[in-house]
């Protein structure tokens, strides 16, 4: 989601980061460790309840202060882009053996939104993201919202356009999944069912999402597996 912001503020990167600009940046980053180069991806990020009664938040939405091109160059008009998301995806794909040759990639299903509640928590942080955005304290700040439109409204049209524009967010998980049941891979000790001597310990072992990103998980999982395979050398 997509909107825009008058060049004149100079809040966004498409403003502070273009031509002699970058060269600011760069030279605050190397001397001082500030600027534009310093900010993590998404300075801003939202963990929202998307409906009442829930216990802890379900979707994410991170702010990032630019606008990119189709091919993710800056583009020439100043904005933000909000990205929606939910945390714990109920939607399952599969990866399939396509050759017993090595080369040849497997075939990935990611099946995006398959799942009801997918849909129902994307279309909500989308509203929560334009509720936001359109705030009174906002006014003056963003204006035209570029992408999805606001001529975009209903269920169908938000999700339609969802299916031809959104992208993963890049933190799969559960290909591997530890458990006894007939589709786990590993059992609690990361060992690969059938196979002496072969564990597995990064996010794959995770039987679902946790409410964020995989990297601290992960970091956690291969920690605990070297505890583990130290042990059992002992």
């Amino acid at each position: 989601m997509k909107w825009t912001i008058p060049a004149s503020h100079g809040l966004t990167y498409n403003v502070r980061a273009r031509g002699l600009g970058m060269v600011w940046q760069a030279l605050q980053y190397q001397f001082a460790k500030k600027g534009l180069l310093q900010l993590p991806a998404s300075p801003i990020r939202a963990y929202v309840r998307t409906r009442p009664g829930l216990d802890a938040a379900d979707a994410a939405i991170s702010w990032i202060p630019f606008l990119s091109t189709s091919n993710f160059k800056l583009a020439k008009e100043s904005g933000v882009t909000a990205i929606a998301n939910i945390l714990r995806s109920e939607s399952t794909g599969s990866i399939h053996v396509t050759s017993a040759s090595p080369n040849k990639p497997p075939a990935v299903r990611f099946n995006f939104l398959s799942a009801q509640l997918d849909r129902d928590v994307t279309l909500a942080a989308m509203r929560i993201a334009r509720q936001i955005m359109t705030a009174p304290s906002m006014q003056g700040i963003a204006t035209d919202e570029l992408t999805p439109g606001i001529n975009l409204q209903s269920d169908d049209e938000l999700l339609d356009w969802v299916k031809k524009n959104a992208e993963t967010t890049y933190h799969p998980v559960g290909t591997c999944k530890m458990g006894h049941d007939p589709m786990a891979v590993v059992d609690d000790l990361l060992r690969v069912h059938g196979i002496a001597g072969l564990r597995v310990a990064d996010a794959s072992i995770m039987p679902t999402l946790t409410s964020g990103n995989t990297n601290a998980p992960s970091i956690m999982i291969g920690e605990k597996a070297s505890r583990m395979v130290l042990a059992a050398a002992a």
